[in-house]
Parts: C-alpha cells; sequence; structure tokens
C-alpha cells in the first residue's frame, strides 16, 4: 500500500500560501511556512506501516497537468490533497488530472473548505473518492488501513465518501485528546530549506506544534471551528522538549517557531518546558505566538532564558468595542502590559492588527493605528479580514448581504470583501496600507529599530522585513 500526502498546485500570479496557514492566500514573495501538519500526517502513516511519499507542488511550482504525471509516476494507491477556500477549484481539478491519468489511484481531501463543503464537493465531483473532515490525520490513517485490508469505507469517523453512487457521511470523530501519542513529524521527508519565514535568522529553521484547538471564540478565525476545536489539548513538556532535543540533535536545526494558537495557556506546562529546555541545554533560538492575557514577568523570564527572541501577539484591535465586537477575548490595557514586559525582558516582538470586521469605523482604524504606536512593538502587520467559510464571520457578513465575492478564488486576496452600512468595501484595504506607512514611516520606529540591531543576522532579518512591508503596500508596484 503507498500513499502520497501532497499540497497540491495552486496556479496563479504569486504565491499560495496554504500548509499551516491559517489565512490561505496569494502572496508575491515565496516564504512557504513549513507544512507541519501534513508532517505529521506522513508520520502517522508511516508509524501504521505502510509507504507514504510527500509532494510540494507549490514549493516545486509544479502546474496541475505536471502534478498529475508526479502522481503517475510515483504510483500511490492513495493520494491526499490538502484544499483550501481560495485554492479549493484548482484543487479539484488536481484531482481530476489525477483522475484523468491514474485512474485506480483514489483521491482524498483534506482541509477547512471542504469540511465545510464535503456533501456538495463529493455531490459535484466524481473524481474525489473521499473528504476527511476535522482534524485529519487518523481519519487517513484509518481508511488507508481499510483499503490495505480489502475492507470499504463505512466505519472510519470523520469521513465523507462514496459508495456505489451515493454519498455517505460518516459520524464525526472525535478530536486527539493525548497528543503525546503522536510521532514526531517526518522531517527526513518533509525537508527544504525553503520553509522559512521573512521573521527567521536561523540557517535551518523549523515548526513545532505544542497544543491544538482554542478555547476562544475569535470570529474570524477558522481553524477552531473546522479543523482542531474549541478544546485545548496539550503536549506533556517531556514530549515537548523531547522533540526540540531530536530537532537539534538529528535535524540540526536552530530556529524554531511554535506554531501554536496560543503557546502559553498553560503556565505551569510553559515554565517546564523552558526549564526542560535549559536543564538538557538544548541550543536554538525560538518564536512563539502568543495571548497577551497569558503573559507575566515570570514566564516572560523563563522564555527569554529558554532562548525565546520573539513573540507574535493577536491584538488585532486598538478599539475596546472592536475588541467586543470580533469576540477576541482580551483588553487593551492586557496588550499594553504584555509588550511592557517582553520589552522589559529583552524579548523582540510583533502585533498583528485587522481592519474592516463589522462594526468597524473610520474612529475605530484611528484608535488601532494610534494604539499600535502606543504599545511599541518591534513590528506590525495589518491585514484585512477575510470571511472564510466555517467561521461566525462568514455567516454573518452573508446573513446580512455584507460579503462580496464572485468566486472562492476571490478569498485569496487580501483587499477587503466586506461592506457595511458604516464602513464602504475599499476602506478596509485603505486603512491597511495607512497603517503600514503611519506605523513604519515614523522617525522614533527607524531609531528604535537601527538600536536593535545587535548582530549581522538581526540586520538580514529587518532588510527581509522591511522587503515583505513594501510589497504589502504595493511601494514596488508600478
Amino acid at each position: 500500500m503507498k500513499v502520497l500526502i501532497t499540497n497540491p498546485p495552486w496556479p496563479g500570479e504569486g504565491f499560495g500560501a496554504r500548509s499551516d496557514v491559517r489565512w490561505p492566500h496569494m502572496r508575491s514573495d515565496k516564504f512557504i511556512e513549513y507544512p507541519i501538519y501534513l508532517a505529521y500526517l506522513v508520520a502517522i502513516v508511516r508509524e501504521s506501516g505502510y509507504e507514504v511519499g510527500f509532494l510540494d507542488a507549490i514549493l516545486e511550482e509544479l502546474s496541475i497537468e505536471d502534478f498529475a504525471e508526479r502522481v503517475k509516476e510515483i504510483g500511490p494507491d492513495i493520494v491526499v490533497l490538502e484544499c483550501s477556500t481560495p485554492s479549493i477549484n484548482f484543487d479539484l481539478q488536481s484531482a481530476a488530472a489525477v483522475k484523468k491519468v491514474s485512474p485506480s489511484t483514489q483521491t482524498v481531501l483534506i482541509g477547512s473548505h471542504p469540511t465545510v463543503y464535503h456533501k456538495e464537493i463529493m455531490a459535484e465531483n466524481p473524481s474525489v473518492d473521499g473528504i476527511c473532515r476535522g482534524e485529519f490525520d487518523y481519519t487517513v490513517r484509518d481508511l488507508v488501513r481499510a483499503r490495505a485490508e480489502g475492507r470499504d469505507w463505512s466505519d472510519v469517523p470523520g469521513l465523507t465518501w462514496r459508495r456505489d453512487g451515493e454519498v455517505k457521511v460518516n459520524p464525526d470523530r472525535p478530536v486527539i485528546e493525548n497528543l503525546d501519542e503522536i510521532p514526531f513529524p517526518a522531517r527526513d521527508l518533509v525537508d527544504s530549506p525553503n520553509y522559512r519565514q521573512g521573521t527567521f535568522r536561523g540557517k535551518h529553521p523549523t515548526t513545532v506544534i505544542t497544543s491544538r484547538g482554542c478555547p476562544f471564540h475569535c470570529i474570524y478565525c477558522l481553524w477552531p471551528n473546522t479543523l482542531y476545536g474549541h478544546n485545548f489539548r496539550s503536549r506533556t513538556a517531556k514530549n515537548v522538549v523531547d522533540e526540540l532535543e531530536e530537532c537539534v540533535n538529528k535535524y540540526g536545526i536552530d530556529e524554531v517557531y511554535f506554531d501554536d494558537d496560543s503557546m502559553a495557556l498553560d503556565k505551569e506546562r510553559m515554565l517546564e518546558i523552558c526549564r526542560l529546555i535549559v536543564d538538557r541545554g538544548i541550543k536554538f533560538e525560538w518564536i512563539s505566538q502568543c495571548r497577551v492575557d497569558s503573559m507575566d514577568e515570570e514566564v516572560l523570564r523563563a522564555m527569554k532564558k529558554a532562548g525565546c527572541r520573539y513573540i507574535r501577539f493577536g491584538v488585532e484591535s486598538g478599539s475596546p468595542r472592536m475588541l467586543k465586537l470580533m469576540k477576541k477575548g482580551i483588553t487593551t490595557e492586557k496588550a499594553m502590559e504584555a509588550f511592557r514586559l517582553a520589552r522589559k525582558v529583552g524579548i523582540r516582538t510583533q502585533a498583528f492588527f485587522l481592519f474592516g470586521l463589522p462594526g468597524e469605523t473610520e474612529e475605530t482604524v484611528r484608535e488601532t493605528i494610534e494604539f499600535a504606536k502606543k504599545i511599541k512593538p518591534g513590528s506590525a502587520q495589518f491585514a484585512v479580514a477575510i470571511p472564510h467559510p466555517g467561521t461566525e464571520l462568514f455567516d454573518t457578513t452573508t446573513e446580512k448581504g455584507w460579503i462580496r465575492y464572485e468566486s472562492w478564488e476571490d478569498f485569496s486576496s487580501c483587499l477587503g470583501m466586506i461592506e457595511t452600512p458604516e464602513f464602504p468595501l475599499d476602506a478596509a484595504e485603505k486603512a491597511r496600507v495607512r497603517a503600514y506607512k503611519k506605523f513604519y514611516f515614523r522617525p522614533a520606529y527607524i531609531i528604535q529599530t537601527a538600536l536593535s540591531i545587535n548582530s549581522w543576522a538581526d540586520l538580514k532579518s529587518i532588510i527581509s522585513s522591511a522587503g515583505s512591508i513594501f510589497s504589502r503596500i504595493g511601494f514596488f508596484s508600478k
């Protein structure tokens, strides 16, 4: 039994960011996220005793036709295609192209979009043999096992499939409660020096996940509603640090990005992870993603001692009213304190902000821009809200008639898709560009950034980030 796990093609102008990306989109710079969840899937299928391969068609810039030919050459019994809303039409074309050149290969889809529209996709696309809904790891494993044993897929939880032309929807699969039982990602097979982000400065970076699920209910957030749920599940500190030790000693990793929804929700576990890193003498730098209300000085000092150099915080708005409307569950006071403490202990920060949610006005935009400057992050990212299917935001804007799009591909745009009586369609994009200019093109910020340069690696990282910023505001556009 041979299985091929794939990040399928996403043709177009630019590069499709889908795998391990909460908001799939096209981008102009080729920073490809490490496909950590696909690396987990490869490891799980392999541990179950089956031959497994991996193909990243976006990284290799394959056309749909070339992708299908590569699949045919490899000759898998089952090919798994990761999908997203803006790429779904291409994903379905890829599945059809595989079926055309290799009719006996079964095509299986995973991802948020097929989870939401599993019945419709199966009914309308005979080239798709199955859809793994939600957290897909064990669903893929079980359907592979069923085929290897000559059974149909009727007893595989979490699967939508077809039998004799009829679409079958199996019962939902519970999420994986014990994350320690999952093997470490297959970094030997899922490996490329091109998997990196603009904020990386190490030569051999990777991504690590220490938990799944988010207990919060932000209206714009895609993964908790479609893939990993709202039940926070964490790996033990020992299990996490065992993987870190493998990363450093076996694969030569020198920088890690912890891509949890919020890494430090469990304070004692966070402190234990940091203690074990120090006790074992594991040397690497790392970046984490955290909520501002999970930070205190004890945690931050422990993180700094263990090698953390950079924290990404989802602040989203400087308007208390907007924070309530988006159900973020934080306050501007908590955000101020988190950034102050990070500066105090010497950890660099990045703040994420979001424009265009229902309730946004020119006044709340002004509040956000001023707040971004006030909290003094090392860098800031400003984005326009995209209401992906599966989110409360999509349901609300659809119900109110506020969403504007002509095809699923429109969801890859960084331009606005939401128009409310208070906020015109193009206002969010104008706010985003204005925010970048007002935040970055300030003498105070330029001086702050220059004073933070302590090494050649810092300088290269800042230059790389500057290029990304200029591309986001159309600085290089004709």
